[in-house]
């Protein structure tokens, strides 16, 4: 039976963070309860609201990406580059449980908003920030993309490099922000639960840099042993004839991962009907087979080439073996075990239409979607009953307004 409260309920975090990889924890806490309080600049809000890259995500009925990473949250309009905008948001810290940042340390400090500051006013605070390239070093206060910081300093466009590419690769859409969303989300829940346990508040730090080493860490700790060139074995497709895709007569790729290679090497010839490599005796060990790389794969792959994805279909679907059809996005989407898990959901935006939205990759009791599916809030739609709950009401709320400290 699904958590009706949420794993998270009865948590406030205040976020003053931009663009994806911080903002997209905040959802995932906001799917499972938290209140999330999107701290945003009153004049045009969060950048990513505006960010025009022609990638399709602006519809006429939302824009996907601010719905993706923001759903579920509260907005609140505000100027902290003021004295007075400064003061009511302190006043919102004293009430929080966690205040979660993307900002870069010089901004935190420009801003007056560092650890000290925040738990001068909340002494339990749960302080969590996440940036580039981490916060000690010369270059914590380097601008850091998940393109950039996560993607090529962290060392994918190398290792995914193929041989045959003169250029690095380059990443699908913030690919690194949600894999570091997710650690994000795991500091906050871990803060949560010392904070609990011992009654002290941790200051959680995360980087896209520290996300793209554990992302490769089966690489960066066998590194120690090869080259850089060794190590990209996506240039060496043939290295491994039962670690790789094959392509079917009609296009469509199955991705075999058979770590046990003696396990299905015979399995799999007597699949694809070649008794002729199974009698090779070159090719009756994982060494040998690998020895003969290009051979084996040249032969495996005339076989899968010999018909259509729709008649392998069947005959790969009996067989209890770890390999995969590479499928395309839309695929994925539609996927039986996708829509079986509830690994997608749907909100209904402002003009009343329907957005669907990725889930956490985290089930609680069954509920991986939102317990309540909410839509991104509009810049500062929350403003009012916010700083109402702190006790500014009425003429005061008008007067801030007026002076361009809310909006």
């Amino acid at each position: 039976m699904a958590n009706s409260t949420g794993t998270f309920a009865g948590v406030r975090i205040v976020e003053l963070a931009q663009y994806v990889f911080v903002p997209s924890a905040g959802a995932l806490l906001a799917d499972q309860g938290a209140e999330l309080i999107h701290v945003e600049p009153v004049v045009g809000g969060d950048p990513y609201r505006t960010l025009k890259i022609a990638d399709g995500r602006e519809t006429a009925s939302a824009n996907l990406s601010m719905e993706q990473n923001n759903r579920g949250k509260k907005s609140l309009a505000i100027d902290l580059k003021t004295a007075e905008g400064r003061a009511i948001f302190l006043r919102l810290i004293a009430t929080a449980d966690v205040f979660l940042t993307s900002l870069r340390p010089k901004a935190i400090r420009a801003l007056g908003l560092s650890v000290e500051d925040l738990r001068s006013v909340n002494p339990r605070l749960i302080y969590v920030r996440g940036n580039g390239f981490g916060f000690s070093g010369s270059d914590a206060d380097k601008a850091g993309y998940d393109a950039t910081a996560f993607w090529a300093r962290g060392g994918f466009a190398h290792s995914l490099r193929p041989a045959e590419h003169d250029a690095p690769l380059s990443p699908r859409p913030a690919l690194g922000d949600h894999t570091g969303g997710i650690a994000v989300a795991y500091g906050i829940a871990g803060a949560l639960f010392r904070r609990a346990m011992t009654g002290e508040p941790s200051v959680v730090d995360i980087s896209l840099l520290a996300t793209a080493l554990w992302v490769l860490s089966a690489d960066i700790v066998v590194s120690q042993t090869q080259s850089p060139e060794a190590m990209s074995f996506a240039g060496e497709p043939d290295r491994q004839p039962l670690r790789r895709p094959y392509c079917t007569r009609d296009g469509r790729w199955v991705h075999l991962m058979f770590l046990d290679a003696d396990r299905y090497w015979a399995p799999l010839c007597r699949l694809l009907d070649r008794g002729d490599l199974l009698e090779d005796q070159r090719l009756a060990t994982n060494a040998g087979r690998i020895a003969h790389g290009p051979e084996v794969c040249a032969a495996i792959q005339s076989s899968f080439a010999a018909r259509d994805w729709a008649e392998w279909q069947p005959i790969f679907a009996a067989w209890d073996a770890p390999w995969e059809l590479v499928q395309t996005i839309h695929e994925v989407a539609a996927d039986p075990q996708t829509i079986a898990n509830g690994y997608t959901f749907a909100v209904e935006v402002a003009d009343g239409s329907a957005v669907t939205l990725a889930a956490g990759p985290v089930g609680f009791d069954g509920q991986h979607a939102a317990l309540t599916p909410r839509r991104a809030p509009h810049l500062g739609e929350h403003t009012d009953a916010l700083l109402g709950g702190i006790g500014i009401h009425g003429a005061e709320l008008a007067r801030l307004r007026n002076a361009r400290i809310i909006a």
